[in-house]
């Protein structure tokens, strides 16, 4: 190994020590302020009437038939409200549809991410990445793909989790997410927004799924385009946040 190598591991070495020292230390202060002030992108978490039942060529038909995670003791206080849609079309692949809201990301209660929940349901993961996708009104989501199959089914997937404002892609991010509005003395909404299909390969299943995503953007009103993309996606919407100190 060269000297040239060893000085550049040691620089890398030294930057992640700083990163993850920055990371503690941001942790440590937010912990220790204690915010006790939701910062929620609605009002009441009724997302049903949010949503539309038809989608561009797509119209639901049931609720039922879509990968969740398994029950567990914690499940009634993972989310406030969870909706699931299977939407069929006369000339595509059927789409599903999962949100999963939790008024109260506070560091211990995330988001699931579908890396967890669908190897629990008997899926391997056979390969992931992000993807990009257009949101409209100049927002860009870092969308995730993932492949993944089971004995009997072959599935694709894209989805996003919003913990405030921010987009976390990794588990460190979704930390860094909520102590960023802790040390605002402030306790962030989350949620999880899934879209998956059944396609015979990869680029199918990209292309049903952007072809839904598309109106479905569309579609959504400055609430909705709220809830699932935060005050960017509907700036005019500051009023929706409930942010009332509890009565002490």
């Amino acid at each position: 190994m060269s000297g040239g190598d060893t000085d550049d591991r040691r620089l890398l070495s030294r930057r992640a020590l700083i990163a993850g020292g920055l990371l503690t230390g941001a942790g440590v202060v937010a912990n220790a302020r204690r915010p006790d002030v939701p910062f929620r992108m609605i009002k009441e978490a009724k997302l049903n009437p949010l949503f539309p039942w038809k989608i561009g060529d797509w119209e639901y038909q049931t609720s039922s038939g879509l990968v969740l995670p398994p029950p567990d003791q914690m499940s009634d206080r993972l989310y406030n409200a969870i909706i699931t849609r299977y939407y069929a079309s006369p000339t595509q692949l059927p789409v599903m549809f999962l949100i999963a809201y939790n008024g109260i990301q506070d560091g211990m209660l995330q988001v699931h991410r579908p890396e967890v929940c669908y190897p629990a349901a008997g899926y391997a993961i056979e390969h992931e990445r992000l993807i990009g996708l257009d949101a409209g009104g100049g927002v860009e989501v870092p969308g995730h793909y993932l492949a993944a199959r089971s004995v009997s089914r072959h599935e694709q997937l894209i989805y996003w989790t919003r913990i405030g404002n921010d987009f976390p892609t990794q588990w460190w991010q979704q930390h860094w997410a909520v102590a960023k509005e802790n040390l605002k003395g402030r306790v962030p909404d989350g949620m999880l927004i899934r879209f998956s299909t059944a396609a015979p390969d990869d680029k199918t299943a990209i292309l049903t799924l952007r072809r839904f995503l598309e109106p479905f953007f569309a579609s959504l009103s400055p609430t909705a385009r709220r809830l699932v993309l935060g005050e960017a996606g509907a700036p005019g919407l500051k009023d929706q946040i409930l942010s009332s100190q509890p009565k002490r």
